[in-house]
């Protein structure tokens, strides 16, 4: 007989993790262990009772330990901080800003309600036939219905000049590294009414029907763009790489962008499709274009007259009878019947009442395509984010509890009558199994702490303790030998013994990054980390932690521009530098966000300034070195105002800025009862007690050990700050050095700069100058400026080829002076051209120098 079907009450756990599994191989183990020694394995044994309430223990771990990943992250409110663990949802992650002609199309649309359509062409290089200009392009712009509708003539001129202004605006907002707008236009447009004669069902009204497909084939005439909201393609099917694709539109996923050249044929088919779709139409027995005197737009596709688009417009009264509408018959042979049958005054009448309902029924429809395109879509229902329930994870309960009470280990503990053998023994037992409810404890500390873990948290250590009190375990209290907060700093040394910390810290944070398809290559910065107190690896998870902190907009700005018409801050209070900075920045171990101020006031702020190694004594070193130490000790100086002289200031020898990071360099050496720091400069013409040594300073006195190190550590200190504050670099697209304006009237200066644009004829063509600071500690190791200029060409767009300039303090003084008024006329282009020109050429003059004068590294 077949054994009837049943479900099992209770199934074992596939990890193995059920109580009659851990008591089975815990059972194996003792017999493999110590089996001729213990024979008894029965429930009475109080070894087997042991290994039993180990084993209930562990089950509750793997409880613990078995629930969804959004439990272990969230907080004690319930809420889970998803950019708080490098977390960052569809639509901030997976849109890009805009690469493509079609990306600024859709930005364009999306941003500006004006626009009906837009077009992006290359510009032509200046003086060429037809050939493109790389990195320049034009605009092309078409203006909705509504804009033409009710605005005379002056009106309309301005309306458009704020409208090309507009689109520059977002233009430079979103535009790509090496790019650059020529010219804005507004397309003129040819207006068309559409003709022909269509049969309609009686069910609905005429004018609903006219109102409908016209809207239908003017959306087709007008533009090709289509929006449609987000939840709606999220429930057609669209995915969610292919909704955010490109650029994240605000106002709703744009599903086609049409036509991407301007004037492109408007297909009669297509417009015959459309009105056939439209409820209500039976038949499309003639369907065409024509002007306004009724000419027929001959062809199957249909475009404008040389230089200007279609538009179709609303018929007026003397178009009343373009387009007809007939009801479809009734019954089989009765004919159809038109509504325009009647005699021509009831017919026009007629007529004019379809079309005064129907322009009421247009303007509804219209009202309700732009409430669409211009209302933000919400994201929360599309891609609502995973939420999880706090636990309390870390609170441990004792197995003592559940043993029995004549164990004495309980929390009714020994009788009181009890003989002093039987307390000794359940004190015992009581430290013996404390050994295993401590890593248990642990255990569950490390489980709490797996949100810290997965975060970008400065954290350090990657294993945790937690000390079990008599609430936990019952009288455990009075086996410890030091206060609380002693008991827990010996348990995290004793962990932190097996803790390689900085190894598993830097692996997590891979696995982070590896969730973005990214990798920290730059293991070799270790090499350069001249600054840090201690060498080792916590230097590079910082960076990795930086990097974690930027991931939506290192990868999403990767090839994104600063915006010439903002400051130092974008609109939307990101600073205004290109999108690869950062991630530059961060690859080669230097702040993510720019310098407030010019590399060069790095040091002019403390009123230094850098000497020469001809002209550096031994004297000046040691002076130097004296008021490093006195404007150390003075905090602080004040912020010059914007536009103030820089006051000479005193000399730094360049050598003792770039060697002084060392702490090799400094050696302290005994005279007697005074102890003296010497400094290695590693420059052959000094001389000292050694080749290349000078003294700095003297102390004297018992303590003058702890003074000279003291001395050093602060000396130190400070040109780190100095050499650290003095890091970064420049990037400088060429294609916005271009002259604005040919013939205009120039000086002797920027016509010799001209004249080196014109021999060099690659200048702007897809270039860009990154320029460095050569006299800091780190920038002026060869080795590194080699890491630096790899990392900056594996980053950079591939379509563009960088000159590096390594430039020292004088000429980054002369660089940081132009650029700046540089940048600053950028933003003034419209007002003061001529200006722009002055100061581009100004810029240009010094990197072409420099092009000339230095076998610049060029890297393919």
């Amino acid at each position: 007989m077949n054994a009837p079907e049943s479900i099992a009450r209770f199934a074992p756990d596939p990890q193995g993790l059920d109580f009659d599994a851990l008591r089975r191989a815990g059972i194996a183990t003792l017999q493999a262990l110590c089996g001729d020694r213990w024979t008894d394995y029965n429930l009475h044994d109080p070894g087997v009772t042991i290994l039993e309430q180990l084993c209930y223990a562990i089950t509750e771990l793997g409880y613990r330990s078995d629930f969804p990943a959004e439990d272990y992250l969230t907080d004690a409110d319930g809420q889970i901080d998803y950019r708080h663990h490098a977390l960052h949802p569809a639509d901030e992650i997976f849109p890009s800003e805009v690469l493509t002609f079609e990306d600024y199309r859709k930005v364009l649309y999306d941003t500006i309600p004006e626009l009906e359509d837009v077009w992006l062409t290359r510009d032509e290089r200046p003086g060429s036939t037809g050939q493109p200009a790389h990195g320049l392009c034009r605009i092309a712009i078409k203006l909705n219905d509504a804009l033409h509708d009710s605005a005379d003539e002056a009106s309309l001129a301005q309306i458009e000049a704020a409208a090309c202004e507009r689109v520059r605006q977002v233009f430079h907002a979103h535009r790509n590294l090496g790019e650059d707008l020529s010219d804005v236009s507004v397309v003129p447009v040819q207006p068309v009414y559409l003709s022909g004669d269509i049969q309609i069902h009686s069910e609905r009204d005429p004018a609903s029907i006219f109102a409908d497909l016209f809207f239908q084939c003017a959306r087709a005439v007008h533009s090709g763009f289509r929006i449609e909201r987000y939840v709606k393609a999220s429930e057609a099917g669209v995915t969610l790489d292919t909704l955010f694709a490109g650029p994240r539109t605000v106002h709703g996923y744009v599903a086609s962008t049409g036509a991407q050249a301007q004037g492109a044929p408007v297909a009669v088919a297509r417009l015959v499709g459309l009105v056939q779709a439209v409820d209500g139409v039976a038949h499309v027995q003639r369907l065409a274009l024509c002007t306004a005197d009724g000419t027929p737009v001959s062809g199957d596709s249909l475009t404008g007259a040389s230089g200007t688009v279609l538009r179709l417009r609303f018929p007026s009264d003397t178009q009343s009878n373009f387009l007809r509408l007939h009801f479809a018959s009734g019954k089989a042979g009765s004919g159809s019947h038109a509504l325009t049958s009647a005699s021509d005054h009831r017919r026009e009448e007629k007529s004019r009442v379809v079309l005064e309902d129907a322009r009421v029924a247009l303007a509804k429809a219209r009202f309700e395509f732009d409430t669409l395109r211009n209302t933000a879509q919400s994201l929360t229902t599309v891609v609502p984010a995973p939420t999880g329930q706090s636990r309390e994870l870390r609170e441990y309960f004792s197995i003592q509890h559940h043993f029995p009470a004549i164990y004495g280990i309980n929390r009714f503990g020994v009788p009181p009558t009890a003989p002093l053998e039987n307390r000794v023994s359940a004190h015992q037992l009581k430290a013996y199994l404390y050994l295993a409810e401590q890593l248990m404890a642990n255990y569950l500390e490390n489980l709490q702490s797996v949100g810290r873990l997965f975060s970008v948290d400065a954290l350090y250590e990657t294993y945790f303790s937690q000390r079990i009190d008599n609430e936990a375990l019952p009288d455990i209290e009075a086996f410890y030998t030091d206060a609380p907060d002693g008991v827990r700093s010996q348990l995290a040394r004793i962990v932190s013994r097996k803790d390689r910390a900085q190894d598993r810290r830097s692996r997590l944070l891979d696995v982070l990054l590896a969730m973005y398809g990214e990798t920290y290559s730059q293991k070799s910065l270790r090499r350069f980390d001249d600054y840090q107190d201690v060498h080792g690896a916590r230097w590079l998870i910082d960076n990795k932690l930086d990097f974690l902190r930027h991931i939506a907009t290192l990868s999403r700005d990767r090839a994104s521009a600063f915006d010439i018409t903002a400051a130092g801050v974008r609109a939307d209070g990101r600073p205004n530098v290109a999108g690869v900075y950062a991630k530059i920045s961060i690859l080669l171990g230097l702040p993510a966000e720019p310098p407030g101020a010019p590399l060069s006031d790095a040091l002019t702020r403390w009123h230094l300034r850098l000497q020469g190694d001809r002209t550096a004594t031994k004297e000046s070193y040691e002076f130097a070195a004296a008021r490093l130490i006195v404007l150390k000790s003075q905090g602080e100086p004040e912020v010059r105002p914007t536009g103030a002289q820089a006051q000479p200031g005193d000399t730094l020898p360049g050598r003792l800025l770039v060697h002084g990071v060392r702490l090799e360099n400094y050696i302290l050496r005994q005279h007697d009862d005074a102890v003296h720091v010497h400094f290695r400069t590693h420059d052959a013409r000094l001389g000292g007690d050694a080749p290349g040594e000078v003294l700095l300073a003297r102390f004297h006195g018992d303590d003058a050990v702890t003074y000279a190190g003291r001395y050093v550590e602060i000396l130190r200190e400070f040109l780190c700050t100095l050499n650290q504050a003095s890091e970064g670099f420049y990037l400088v697209e060429h294609v916005l050095l271009r002259p604005r304006r040919s013939g205009a009237t120039r000086d002797g200066t920027t016509a010799e700069a001209d004249a080196q644009v014109h021999e060099a004829e690659s200048f702007f063509n897809a270039r860009v100058s990154v320029v460095f600071p050569a006299w800091t500690s780190r920038f002026s190791d060869p080795d590194f400026r080699q890491l630096a200029q790899e990392t900056v060409c594996r980053n950079l767009p591939a379509h563009l080829l960088p000159e590096f300039h390594w430039m020292d303090y004088v000429s980054m003084r002369d660089f940081e002076h132009r650029y700046g008024l540089w940048r600053a006329r950028l933003r003034e282009r419209a007002a003061t051209p001529d200006r722009l020109d002055a100061a581009s050429a100004s810029l240009r003059t010094l990197l072409m120098r420099r092009r000339r004068a230095h076998d610049l590294t060029l890297w393919v």
